[in-house]
């Protein structure tokens, strides 16, 4: 079997652990869940499933880091858009409520992930991955107010730094918050902010 080959073949059975872990995680919650539900539920042994994660926790890290990837790459796309800063930042909500608002699991799993972050040292490249997705997003957010600040679309009083950290930060994000908020009353504050903020 030639390298290209194995390496898809690897990645095959590790989508399949995901797909598998991910099913369990939401039916069952993280702390009920078990690597050998896990293994069950993806037709592998539980030596297979150790074979590819270290553990439970590296698991619901790598489920999380998908998302975040996803994220940051819907953050990239907009950020990309001949648009104003302002704009961008309405288009992040728009498009966050659309893509992850009615998602149930993706709640679930990023309250997880938060609740077990500091706890699970042998994920560190995975956490390692996860504040380099989380640093990218709040500097896309940075980029977008002082873009804003510079087109006359966002108020010349506005600090960029701290305005960017109350929408992303490495502990809590406002733009991931419907899922406590619901989605009427987040997207209510969310244009408040945006009212409150436009030149």
């Amino acid at each position: 079997m030639n390298i290209k080959r194995k390496k898809q073949e690897y990645y095959f059975k590790r989508n399949l652990i995901l797909d598998a872990a991910k099913k369990i995680f939401f039916e069952k919650g993280f702390d009920l869940a078990t690597i050998d539900d896990i293994a069950s539920e993806a037709n592998y042994s539980k030596g297979s499933i150790y074979s590819y994660f270290r553990s439970k926790n590296e698991i619901c890290f790598t489920i999380v880091n998908i998302h975040y990837e996803n994220i940051l790459n819907l953050f990239r796309e907009i950020n990309k858009q001949n648009i104003s800063g302002i704009d961008k930042l309405i288009q992040i909500k728009d498009q966050f409520i659309k893509n992850y608002a009615d998602s149930v699991d993706f709640c679930k799993i990023f309250d997880s992930f938060r609740h077990h972050k500091k706890q699970c040292m042998e994920a560190k490249e995975e956490i390692l991955k996860n504040e380099s997705f989380n640093s990218e997003i709040y500097q896309i957010l940075y980029e977008m107010i002082l873009e804003g600040i510079e087109d006359g679309s966002i108020k010349k009083s506005i600090d960029a730094e701290k305005l960017a950290k109350a929408f992303w930060n490495d502990e809590n994000s406002f733009i991931a918050e419907f899922r406590y908020i619901g989605k009427n009353s987040y997207d209510y504050l969310y244009n408040l902010i945006i009212e409150s903020i436009k030149n």
